[in-house]
């Protein structure tokens, strides 16, 4: 009889909290535009890959033991960087070892674009700008859809992870820089807090390995030789950096860096040696002596650290659509760096942003599956969340806007895909109230006047129901 009635109490319990404010999820605004009930995944085929997702969640709330990285895709809403920092932060909340890794970042100042204000750029020197959705294509684009390129030997990127407005806490002690140089006299440095860090080309990429955590840094360009010299130009001062490592030092350097497993050992005193020794000398001497036919091409940055967690990385690009996305040569291979969990695709605004009849929802589809292999091959057990497209407008004339008849042809198709990947659908047209839905959140101060994007409050309101969508199929389903 006593079990009887424990199992009945935990059944009501079950029933009671579905019906109330459910622990770990974030009490919503309430809108008489939204759709409210709407806001759950819709899971699709056999949706193992997202159950992996939640076991992976489980492991780390009892255990602490994983490091969890989810990928946000898609185009300006995203790019914006409120909707999917609105997710990170949820995510990193949830409950204490949570918060893993800020996730991977673009200094989109240097390219004169809009920078997410959740961490700052600044840069000297001139760069010029390569974009996913404005072809042609004249640099290598990887997973950030952008590429900065200059062949200013003056020039450099500075990046703060932590503005004091947002109160965040992120902290790296490796820093993994997706990049290429046309010189091999050439090697990027990290500055942090007046130390140089060299760094190491590994699974070509530099990386940057730290003594101690940071937030931010600098990074600039030096001159490499046979003879341990480093030049640097920062701050407008010539440096050159007399190392000292004795011989049997640098054969231990050398075993370190052919040994990735062993890479904390590089941690320890070794680079000290000669770092810690920065020498000012011949300050006028002639910074780099070599010719200027080289370009430094920047992809992206990824901070990394020591720690377990969940790791939200938002990948975004002004106008990007799918044909976008696969131009992205270094897509993949970048991707593997991370190894996504999960990823919430929300490319699809762009694609449809044609007149009615010029929309091909198969060849929507084919270009999404050829994405998302891509995806796989970083994992193959990855989970998919597709996110229909918001209601929007359509440019139907040269001054002249129309309601976008094809977001129902999106939500169709995401539908579709969903079921044959074994995936879930997050329907914001339905959320918002399908066709005509945007003008009605435009009046209720949630999306903006051109009717395609929305406000601070709409993206933070879409960012905690996504995230409390998530956490109840999590916990309560």
């Amino acid at each position: 009889m006593k079990k009887i009635i424990i199992i009945l109490c935990i059944v009501n319990c079950a029933l009671c909290i579905k019906n109330m404010a459910q622990p770990l999820m974030r009490q919503l605004p309430y809108y008489d535009c939204v759709n409210y009930d709407a806001n759950q995944l819709i899971l699709k085929g056999n949706p193992n890959k997202l159950h992996l997702f939640f076991e992976k969640l489980d492991s780390l709330a009892l255990w602490g033991n994983q490091k969890i990285n989810i990928i946000h895709i898609g185009g300006s809403h995203i790019q914006a960087g409120v909707f999917p920092n609105r997710m990170r932060m949820n995510f990193s909340n949830i409950l204490p070892g949570f918060s893993g890794e800020r996730g991977a970042i673009f200094p989109y100042s240097a390219a004169r674009t809009n920078n997410p204000k959740n961490f700052e750029i600044h840069y000297s020197g001139e760069w010029k700008k390569c974009q996913n959705s404005r072809p042609p294509i004249t640099e290598t684009l990887g997973m950030m859809g952008y590429t900065i390129s200059t062949n200013d030997l003056n020039s450099s990127i500075g990046f703060n992870l932590n503005p004091a407005e947002f109160g965040s806490n992120w902290k790296f002690n490796k820093l993994r820089l997706f990049a290429t140089i046309g010189n091999k006299d050439l090697m990027p440095i990290l500055v942090v807090n007046g130390d140089t860090v060299p760094s190491v080309y590994e699974d070509s990429t530099f990386v940057f390995y730290l003594n101690n955590f940071a937030e931010n840094g600098t990074i600039a360009l030096g001159k490499t030789s046979d003879f341990n010299r480093l030049y640097t130009k920062y701050n407008s001062q010539s440096i050159n950096i007399k190392d000292t490592i004795q011989d049997s030092l640098s054969l231990e350097l050398e075993k370190i860096y052919n040994n990735k497993d062993s890479a904390q050992t590089l941690n320890s005193y070794q680079l000290d040696i000669g770092l810690e020794s920065d020498n000012i000398q011949n300050p006028t001497e002639e910074y780099c002596t070599t010719n200027t036919n080289w370009n430094f091409s920047i992809m992206g940055l990824l901070p990394e650290n020591n720690f377990n967690g969940i790791t939200y990385h938002s990948m975004g690009v002004n106008g990007a659509s799918l044909p976008s996305w696969l131009r992205c040569e270094k897509f993949e291979q970048q991707l593997t760096f991370i190894k996504p969990d999960l990823a919430i695709m929300a490319v699809g605004v762009n694609d449809a942003n044609v007149t009615s009849g010029n929309f091909s929802k198969e060849t929507f589809k084919a270009r999404y599956n050829q994405l998302l292999q891509k995806i796989y091959t970083a994992n193959p057990n990855c989970a998919v969340i597709f996110i229909t497209n918001n209601d929007c407008v359509v440019r139907v004339g040269r001054r002249s806007y129309g309601l976008n008849k094809n977001t129902a042809l999106v939500q169709q198709a995401m539908h579709e895909l969903a079921e044959e990947h074994n995936g879930a659908v997050w329907d914001l047209y339905e959320i918002m109230g399908g066709l005509g839905s945007i003008s009605v959140w435009n009046e209720a101060g949630l999306a903006h006047k051109d009717r395609v994007h929305f406000l601070v409050p709409g993206y933070n309101l879409l960012g905690d129901m996504l995230y409390n969508a998530i956490i109840y199929e999590w916990l309560y389903k």
